[in-house]
């Protein structure tokens, strides 16, 4: 009797795995011109039958990427870097140490921007995909794909695109 309930666990667990909340985006890093219009891509695959809420979130660099483009690296962060090969210096650190942002969210056909791109040519179109119709400097960061659902509340419900803006 104990096999059995346990096999129907097991069962119920793998089946809840396969059908929860998977958040991707296909490109984890985008390199775009200044002025030009980018699209970073986010698919989800989802078990509930409510529509979702789709969330796309900025984080600025922890340091400034930029100088690392152009050959200019910190001096600072090349040891720290060596000390730890897990721990990125222009990713990895505290949100009260970087600018946080809501960039646009949507839920059904309504998308609404975050104050900051309000005036801008900025929209969430298909199903998840951020649309930025001409990059600005300051677009140069880190891009989180949040989609939540009411009823599907395991699995991955978020993934994370690096936009680095070229001129």
């Amino acid at each position: 009797m104990d096999g059995v309930v346990l096999a129907w666990t097991a069962l119920f667990w793998l089946t809840a795995m396969a059908d929860g909340l998977q958040v991707t985006v296909p490109d984890k890093k985008k390199v775009a011109m200044l002025f030009q219009p980018t699209v970073l891509r986010c698919h989800f695959s989802t078990s509930s039958h409510q529509p979702a809420v789709v969330q796309w979130k900025f984080k600025s660099y922890c340091q400034d990427r930029m100088g690392e483009s152009l050959g200019m690296a910190s001096p600072r962060a090349q040891p720290l870097s060596k000390r730890n090969l897990e721990w990125d210096p222009y990713l990895d650190c505290l949100d009260s140490r970087r600018t946080v942002r809501v960039v646009a969210s949507k839920q059904g056909s309504t998308v609404t921007l975050g104050d900051f791109y309000r005036g801008r040519e900025i929209t969430i179109v298909h199903d998840a995909d951020l649309q930025i119709g001409k990059l600005m400097w300051g677009d140069s960061g880190l891009y989180y794909c949040i989609i939540t659902t009411p009823d599907d509340l395991e699995g991955k419900n978020e993934d994370l695109a690096e936009l680095l803006v070229l001129e």
